[in-house]
């Protein structure tokens, strides 16, 4: 009796098993692009690695059209022998155009997907199945892999401030803030690169800033970010006024600093309803001064810092400008006005219209803590 039921038991959990899958009639997706071509159809293009021995190519391109997600999913299966599997998608890039009108309801099937990592990375270019189809990318062995790795070593430095499914998703449906995504450049003739980062407003990219300039969000919204090296431009006249230098340089001719950020602080301080204050301190190392000038002198020092802190703010202050003028909220001033008790009431539309005639203050300090190589 015991042998049947022990028999019975292993015939029940054979049949109860997933079907085999073999490794050879896989392909593997490693990225999956979308292009907008009109109001209602999209292309989707993917990378497949494959494994069958049969075949010369280990990895292949393909490219559908469609009105849904799924549609061009089944499509793209139509014309392959392999399996399609999304266990190893790593990326989605979505190009400007799409981006403009709105990228959410693609996201919301990829959640969805119980094979697709939350962490799989996101971004904008300008063609996505152009993108995916450069072959001058370095020693991966095709496009998916490449774009994982030039988007994680950034992440890993944390240079980039969203990237992923999770970040971008989480910041969109929170109140008072918008996300970002890195903007993947593809040109001739050479692999493809991070050229900036697109701002949103909700789920629809509104303008770009520099990758560089993106150090005046993460004084705000990351305590451990990477802010990248800083080079500042003074003009020389500036220099001679307040008594630096005898530099014998042209009015035209211009002093330049490059600083490595040591740690920082910032905070967003809510003086009112209407006013803003940002304020942030940078302790820095000099890494090089052009033309060549002593920092020694403490007086000298102190006159610097207060050049190089004018010279940021003002470049903050121009950027915040844009910000206003695209009603994107990267830093998450909203965010931070609506947790202040007396304003927790206002909701994500109150914040939209405030938003365009708040005034925001600047204010960042910089400190030069060691004077590094000088050349």
């Amino acid at each position: 009796m015991k042998k049947m039921v022990i028999l019975l038991c292993s015939l029940l959990c054979t049949a109860c098993m997933a079907p085999e899958k073999i490794i050879e009639t896989q392909g593997i997706s490693t990225i999956i692009g979308y292009d907008l071509l009109d109001d209602n159809t999209y292309k989707g293009t993917i990378s497949l690695l494959q494994f069958d021995r049969k075949e010369e190519k280990t990895s292949v391109t393909l490219s559908a059209e469609g009105t849904t997600n799924k549609q061009i999913r089944q499509k793209l299966e139509e014309q392959t022998s392999h399996d399609i599997t999304s266990g190893q998608l790593r990326s989605i890039l979505f190009n400007k155009n799409m981006a403009e009108t709105g990228i959410s309801s693609f996201l919301d099937t990829m959640q969805r997907d119980s094979m697709i990592s939350s962490l799989i990375f996101l971004a904008i270019t300008d063609n996505a199945e152009e993108t995916i189809n450069n072959t001058n990318y370095e020693e991966y062995p095709e496009m998916g892999s490449y774009i994982y790795q030039l988007l994680n070593k950034h992440e890993e430095k944390e240079m980039l401030v969203n990237s992923n499914l999770h970040d971008f998703i989480t910041t969109l449906y929170e109140i008072g803030i918008d996300p970002t995504l890195p903007i993947i450049k593809n040109s001739k003739g050479v692999a493809p690169s991070i050229d900036g980062v697109a701002l949103f407003k909700e789920d629809k990219i509104v303008g770009s800033i520099s990758l560089i300039n993106t150090l005046y969000i993460k004084l705000f919204t990351n305590k451990k970010a990477f802010l990248g090296d800083i080079t500042v431009e003074i003009a020389a006249d500036e220099l001679e006024k307040r008594g630096m230098a005898e530099l014998n340089l042209p009015k035209s001719d211009s002093y330049k600093i490059t600083l490595h950020p040591i740690k920082y602080k910032g905070n967003i301080e809510i003086k009112s309803e209407e006013l803003v204050h940002l304020n942030a301190t940078i302790s820095v190392s000099t890494l090089e001064l052009q033309p060549t000038t002593s920092l020694n002198n403490k007086e000298t020092l102190n006159k610097m810092e207060q050049l190089i802190s004018e010279a940021l703010n003002k470049e903050f202050g121009n950027i915040l400008e844009e910000f206003k003028n695209l009603n994107t909220d990267p830093i998450g001033i909203g965010r931070k006005i609506r947790s202040v008790r007396k304003y927790s009431h206002l909701t994500e539309k109150d914040l939209r219209q405030k938003y365009s005639a708040l005034k925001i203050k600047p204010n960042i300090k910089v400190e030069i803590k060691r004077t590094g190589t000088v050349d």
